[in-house]
C-alpha cells in the first residue's frame, strides 16, 4: 500500500469545501430503499458550490476497493463516503487505508448500519450538508490477516448467522434486525460450539468449546447488538467476547440481555462469558474458520489480529461525536 507522505497537502485540505467529495454509492444495499434519496440530496446541495464532488454506483462485490485504489493514484485529497452498510465501509476503508491524503466517510443505507452506532447524533450521517460541513479524526482499525476491519469481527453463531443472512433477504418487510434474528433462529438447528485454541498478546491462553467469539473495534454489529459494550473506535484496544457453548435453552436467556449490552453484569449469564482488552490475538481450530468480518463472511484456516490504532483518517460529520463507555463495572 501507499506509505509517501501527503501530510503538507492535507494541511491545506482541512475543511471540506477544500476537498473532492466521492460517494461510493452500493445499489444494493438495504435493499435499495435510500439511494436514490441520497443522490437527489446530494446533487441539491452541490449544484450552486463549486466544489468538486462525484457520485459512483458500484457494479459488483470489489468494484467499490478497486474504484478507489486507482481513482486515489491522482493524490487530490479527497473524502470518500460509503453510502451502504458496513461491508461497502469494509472495502472502502481497506481501499483507502495509508492514503494520508484521502478520507472515509460513511452515509449508512445498509440492513444493519452498524458502524455508526459508535456516534452520538448519528443522525447526522445521513444529513449530506453536515457531511460537508465534518472534519478529519483518527480512528483504529483492526488487521486481520491481510484485511482490515472497521467495526466487528466475529465467529461462531453469530458468524454462520450473518452467513445465512442473504436466505432471508426475499422478505423486503424485514430489517437487517430481523432478518438476522431469523438467522439465528435457522442456525440453531446446526451444530452448536467450535473448539478453538486463543492466544492473547502472546502470554494468555484460552482453550473452550466456544458459542460465540467476538473481536471488537467498534460495540455493536447484527443489526444493533450491543456485544462490545466496553469497546471504542479510537482507544487503541481490542475488546474481546467469548462466550462458552451453552444449551439451546440458555441461548433464548442470553440473546436478550446480548442484544442490549448487558451480558457483562447479568448474573446467571456473566459466567459464561470471557470478556478481555487486547491488542494481539491468534485464534487456531482444526476445522476451517467462517469469519465475520464488518458483516461479511471469510474462511480462513487461522486467525491472527492485531489493533492498528490511529491507522484511517475518518471523516466526522457536523454534530456527531465519538461515543464515550459508560459502563461502570470492571472487566477483568
Amino acid at each position: 500500500m501507499l506509505e509517501t507522505d501527503y501530510s503538507a497537502q492535507n494541511k491545506d485540505a482541512a475543511h471540506g469545501e477544500d476537498m473532492r467529495h466521492i460517494f461510493v454509492v452500493n445499489p444494493i444495499a438495504g435493499n435499495g430503499n435510500y439511494q436514490q434519496e441520497i443522490a437527489n440530496n446530494i446533487q441539491s446541495l452541490f449544484k450552486d458550490k463549486k466544489i468538486s464532488y462525484e457520485i459512483y454506483y458500484t457494479k459488483f462485490k470489489g468494484d467499490a476497493y478497486e474504484y478507489i485504489k486507482n481513482k486515489s493514484q491522482d493524490l487530490i485529497p479527497t473524502v470518500f463516503y460509503a453510502c451502504g452498510g458496513d461491508g461497502t465501509l469494509h472495502e472502502v476503508a481497506n481501499a483507502a487505508y495509508n492514503f494520508n491524503h484521502i478520507n472515509v466517510g460513511v452515509i449508512p443505507c445498509g440492513s444493519g448500519n452498524d458502524f455508526v452506532k459508535n456516534f452520538n447524533n448519528s443522525e447526522n450521517f445521513v444529513n449530506v450538508e453536515s457531511q460537508l460541513n465534518g472534519q478529519q479524526i483518527k480512528i483504529d482499525l483492526i488487521k486481520v490477516n491481510d484485511r482490515y476491519a472497521s467495526s466487528v469481527c466475529n465467529i461462531g453463531l453469530d458468524a454462520d448467522a450473518a452467513f445465512n443472512m442473504h436466505k432471508f433477504k426475499k422478505f423486503p418487510f424485514l430489517n437487517g434486525s430481523s432478518r438476522y434474528i431469523l438467522s439465528v433462529l435457522y442456525c440453531l438447528f446446526k451444530k452448536l460450539g467450535k473448539e478453538l485454541d486463543v492466544t492473547i498478546d502472546n502470554s494468555y491462553n484460552m482453550h473452550d468449546s466456544y458459542l460465540i467469539g467476538v473481536m471488537a473495534n467498534g460495540h455493536s454489529y447484527g443489526g444493533g447488538y450491543k456485544c462490545a459494550p466496553l469497546a471504542m473506535i479510537n482507544d487503541g484496544i481490542i475488546d474481546l467476547c467469548f462466550v462458552k457453548k451453552i444449551s439451546r435453552l440458555q441461548i433464548l436467556s442470553l440473546l436478550s440481555v446480548y442484544k442490549v449490552g448487558e451480558h457483562l453484569t447479568n448474573e446467571k449469564i456473566k459466567k459464561f462469558i470471557t470478556y478481555k482488552k487486547c491488542k494481539t490475538l491468534k485464534i487456531t481450530s482444526k476445522e476451517p474458520i467462517n469469519l465475520c468480518m464488518d458483516g461479511d463472511s471469510f474462511i480462513y484456516d487461522d486467525v491472527e489480529l492485531s489493533i492498528v490504532p490511529q491507522a484511517l483518517n475518518f471523516w466526522l460529520p457536523k454534530g456527531a461525536e465519538v461515543q464515550s463507555v459508560r459502563l461502570k463495572e470492571t472487566v477483568s
